[in-house]
């Protein structure tokens, strides 16, 4: 009885809530795209007498990319009307927020205009062939009443139509609803000519949308996004969404992807789909983002659980986050069938090489490159690959490692796919988020025993993985061999037919001698050279020779004295044992998903 009451009392609450409510459309319109300048409209109505100032903000970053863009100083021709039409006055506070003064009318609307020329940063782009838009580069919102459905309308330019992953509103044309902003805030639109291409897969519905033009084979593109779903909703158990929509645009900077509640954006060039080697690319960064779909988007880190749109959201989960969801991403694709187990094995001593050369990753533990992302790794500087590790890679190297050693734990009966599992399951979306500490207690629960030395050393600190002994799980062996080849220590890349400095690795000849980042290569002891062929004359001499290396820095001839030497970082090579363990071959097999024979 009491059961009853409580539960009627809820809803009669709940009603009462929603009543109360205000209603808020938003109007989005382009009449003149050529200009990049969005229109939108705002209003707010059944606001409360009482609520005489009211705030309007803009969101200073977007989801999937942890880093402040500051979207208000896209804003211009800001105005505020109540019911009647009367303007209100109003100033902006800081930054990204306008305070109106509203006083006692029940309604106001807020009309700007935003210039959008990023497409390739997947914020907000317009021009005269189509628009894509993230919702929290374009749409202002009050605090008080972010977490009130809404609805959109949007007024396409011509014959444009609209891709989005918002729900429509039945019976009115381009209008759209959204339970609460965050989630308009999380679902993109395409505006223009886009190709639309629908299907089903795992029993939902599902949309191919492609804005810009470029040369691509739809029908093998479908099929195998179907596989990609396919294998997804095997390893996590359902589908977290009624329709999903994948959207790519094509154009000449195009590259990248974003992850979105039940939609991703990705950027391609128009012809590079028809490249095998860009293509599987491409089926990539469709993995990696739709993973996504569950690891960031249902399963939240806790700094960023709620987001909180006005400033920095720190964590220290982001190697889970995008790391573990970068090995994944290749991972499944290898159980699809995509990748052979045999170029999973040739791509190892790459990752071994790369993890023990980087300098920065015995500098910054991978949970300080996750904290630290705000203000360091979106901002990437010159000394970067020396000072910071990358929660992408590194994060990716640990999942893998972790990945192993709760298969040889527990006799190959639990793994990391377990763990992540188990994080969708007790950690919803709309929960107070997970941290490495409840990540590093599942991972104690279905390895058995204590993880904490494994924290301790690899992710709290800056320990090199034992690749050797993790790899040996699934029957593999990593033999090294010491280079004696020399070795200049810097990388280069060609801008406009000059060879620029691009990274130094800290300790190698190049960064002892004194060449800096930026810097032009002139000459190689006096005679010209390019990015081609600099490996080549470098590999020519021996370590222990003495080059002469001649670069312009500001504009002024510099000369420099290089002894070459061999790396420090040996060469490796990984490869299957001849007599495998029954517990290494189901490990192998299960790992790949793929036969050991």
């Amino acid at each position: 009885m009491k059961q009853s009451l409580l539960l009627l009392i809820t809803g009669l609450w709940t009603t009462m809530a929603i009543a109360q409510s205000p209603s808020i459309a938003y109007r989005l319109s382009m009449p003149e795209p050529w200009t990049h300048l969005f229109e939108v409209e705002v209003t707010f109505d059944g606001l409360p007498a009482s609520e005489s100032l009211f705030e309007l903000s803009l969101p200073a970053w977007r989801t999937g990319r942890y880093v402040i863009l500051d979207f208000a100083g896209a804003i211009q021709d800001f105005s505020v009307v109540d019911g009647s039409g009367k303007f209100l006055k109003w100033m902006k506070t800081d930054k990204d927020t306008w305070r109106i003064e509203k006083g006692s009318s029940p309604t106001l609307t807020a009309r700007y205009r935003v210039y959008a020329n990023e497409f390739h940063l997947r914020t907000k782009g317009l021009n005269d062939e189509g628009a894509f838009l993230d919702g929290a580069a374009v749409f202002m919102y009050s605090s008080n009443h972010r977490q009130h459905p809404l609805t959109l309308t949007v007024i396409p330019y011509g014959n444009w139509h609209v891709t989005t992953g918002l729900d429509r509103t039945r019976g009115a044309s381009n209008t759209f609803q959204a339970p609460t902003y965050d989630y308009l805030a999380d679902c993109p639109l395409f505006v223009g000519n886009q190709k639309d291409y629908e299907f089903e897969a795992e029993g939902k519905k599902h949309v191919f949308s492609v804005l810009g033009k470029g040369e691509y084979d739809a029908k093998a593109i479908l099929e195998d996004l179907k596989r990609i779903v396919k294998i997804n909703r095997e390893f996590w158990g359902d589908l977290p969404y009624e329709r999903y929509t994948f959207m790519l645009h094509l154009s000449a900077r195009g590259g990248g992807g974003t992850e979105h509640i039940n939609s991703t954006i990705m950027g391609g060039r128009p012809f590079a789909l028809t490249n095998p080697g860009s293509y599987r690319g491409f089926l990539g960064l469709v993995s990696h983002e739709y993973f996504h779909t569950w690891n960031v988007k249902q399963i939240r880190p806790a700094g960023i659980s709620p987001y909180d749109w006005s400033a920095e959201n720190y964590t220290r989960e982001l190697w889970i986050a995008e790391g573990t969801t970068s090995y994944y991403g290749r991972l499944l694709l290898a159980r699809a069938g995509y990748i052979t187990a045999r170029e999973i094995i040739e791509q190892l001593p790459r990752e071994i090489e790369s993890e023990r050369l980087r300098p920065g990753n015995r500098v910054q533990p991978v949970t300080e490159s996750s904290f630290d992302a705000w203000v360091k790794y979106w901002k990437s500087n010159e000394n970067a690959y020396n000072a910071e590790s990358d929660y992408y890679d590194r994060g990716a190297d640990a999942s893998l490692i972790l990945d192993l050693e709760i298969r040889q734990r527990s006799g190959n009966k639990r793994s990391l796919d377990d763990v992540m599992r188990a994080l969708y399951k007790r950690f919803p979306w709309n929960g107070k988020g997970y941290t490495v500490e409840d990540f590093r207690k599942l991972c104690e629960e279905f390895g058995g025993g204590s993880f904490v030395s494994f924290f301790d050393d690899y992710v709290y600190g800056t320990k090199s993985f034992d690749w050797e002994k993790a790899l040996s799980y699934a029957g593999l062996m990593v033999t090294s061999e010491q280079r004696t080849s020399p070795w200049l220590g810097a990388s280069t890349r060609d801008e406009e037919g000059r060879t620029m400095i691009r990274s130094l690795v800290a300790g190698s000849p190049a960064y002892r001698a004194g060449l800096n980042v930026g810097d032009e290569i002139v000459a190689l002891d006096g005679y010209r050279v390019r990015s081609g062929d600099l490996p080549d004359r470098i590999a020519s001499r021996q370590s222990g020779d003495r080059v002469r290396v001649t670069v312009m820095r500001d504009d002024r001839l510099r000369e420099f004295d290089v002894t070459l030497t061999a790396s420090a970082v040996p060469s490796y090579q990984v490869k299957r044992t001849d007599k495998p363990t029954p517990l290494q071959k189901q490990i192998y097999e299960s790992w790949l998903g793929t036969s050991w024979e």
